[in-house]
């Protein structure tokens, strides 16, 4: 791979050239490449993965047709890299659940579930449900973003039943749809 300086007849080329390079733009460098070649057949993993990148790619190009969502996206760009690039990887990355804080749920009405959720780009929801051991839901509902933005807090609104052998479900969702689940179980 090579950029290109300042050559008049190059400047602003993409595309392919022959059989051999391969132009392409990136943050306003030209960028000059041997074509690749594929020699295999892929294989259903690989068949999979390129399925997801062009659903990103589609995400991407829409995301980026609506003006609020490009200027966010535009504002995450670091060198290089456009809104649709940062959209694009949006899609790829689901939002990660990290520890989840049950000190101070007593499963009694105004205690606190936390959890640290992150993302990329944004977590956009956090959904929170309890259920006891039989698994019947005893109360669901959003947690919000406290202080960090990566710490997000659930108020119980209901109280219910001791919590012991009681589940708790945790579901982030991110700017692009992507979600996340993760259970933790009551001792």
């Amino acid at each position: 791979m090579a950029y290109v300086k300042k050559n008049i007849v190059t400047q602003g080329l993409s595309g392919k050239l022959g059989d051999n390079l391969v132009f392409r733009q990136r943050g306003g460098k030209t960028i000059v490449s041997v074509k690749p070649t594929i020699t295999q057949e892929r294989t259903e993993a690989q068949k999979q993965h390129a399925q997801r990148f062009r659903q990103a790619a589609q995400y991407a190009k829409k995301a980026i047709q609506d003006p609020q969502m490009k200027a966010l996206y535009q504002s995450r760009t670091k060198e290089g890299q456009s809104a649709y690039n940062v959209a694009l990887g949006d899609y790829l990355n689901a939002p990660a659940i990290g520890g989840i804080d049950l000190s101070q749920y007593t499963g009694k009405k105004g205690s606190r579930l936390r959890a640290v959720v992150t993302d990329d780009l944004m977590v956009s929801e956090v959904h929170v449900a309890v259920y006891n051991e039989e698994g019947n839901l005893l109360e669901e509902g959003l947690a919000f973003p406290e202080n960090d933005a990566s710490d997000w807090v659930y108020t119980v609104k209901k109280g219910a039943e001791k919590p012991g052998n009681s589940r708790l479900v945790i579901r982030a969702r991110d700017l692009a749809g992507n979600a996340t689940e993760q259970e933790k179980i009551f001792d």
